[in-house]
């Protein structure tokens, strides 16, 4: 029995018959569950000469650490003629957070960037939501059973079956397999991803 899956829409893709007297159909069953995390990026600006290790020395004591480093990349800001620009370092970091705490975290992020803007050591902070997500325990927390999927196999065969004069037999054949997919009706501009459970029955085909 699958650990995913969900009383929820079923959709199916009848595969080509493989050989005589066969008929191979695949049922599948999305997810219904809700997203319980929520992913932020966070950058923070830089002089050029900054390391990794100054960037991490001035967050020390918030919600990011190193683990959270994404990226790092050189930024130029053009500005007017007659001016100069400037260049500096964007550090990127990625926070995944519980959908639950999002204010509190939000706060938190807002308070951190009001320290760095107080310590003028030429660095800022800014971040944005990128959307929501589903834990590993929101995913384990499914089930779907392989008799269900199997019982609708089963039906769409025997509706092809009869449509062409026969009957389904017995199963020859089966294998399964999730996946995942974004999901409709996301909270943020990144949709989350939802676990998929399908199964593929290859029956005999009789009557013919």
């Amino acid at each position: 029995m699958w650990k995913f899956g969900f009383p929820a829409l079923i959709l199916f893709a009848v595969l080509p018959i493989f050989g005589q007297n066969s008929i191979t159909v695949t049922a599948t069953r999305n997810a219904n569950a809700q997203p319980d995390l929520i992913a932020i990026a966070v950058d923070v600006t830089s002089a050029l000469d900054a390391s990794r290790d100054d960037v991490l020395s001035a967050l020390e004591g918030s919600v990011i650490t190193a683990a959270n480093f994404s990226s790092v990349r050189s930024v130029v800001q053009y500005l007017p003629p007659g001016t100069q620009s400037t260049s500096s370092l964007d550090w990127t970091f990625t926070l995944t957070a519980p959908l639950a705490n999002f204010k509190t975290t939000i706060a938190q992020l807002g308070a951190l960037q009001q320290i760095l803007a107080q310590k003028k050591n030429g660095m800022a902070l800014a971040y944005s939501i990128q959307g929501t997500q589903l834990s590993a325990q929101a995913q384990q927390g499914q089930a779907c059973s392989t008799a269900d999927l199997l019982s609708d196999a089963r039906a769409k065969a025997q509706q092809m079956a009869v449509a062409a004069g026969g009957a389904v037999g017995s199963v020859l054949a089966m294998s399964g397999g999730t996946v995942s997919q974004p999901a409709s009706g996301a909270l943020f501009s990144a949709p989350p991803y939802l676990p998929t459970c399908s199964l593929t029955v290859k029956f005999a085909l009789t009557g013919f």
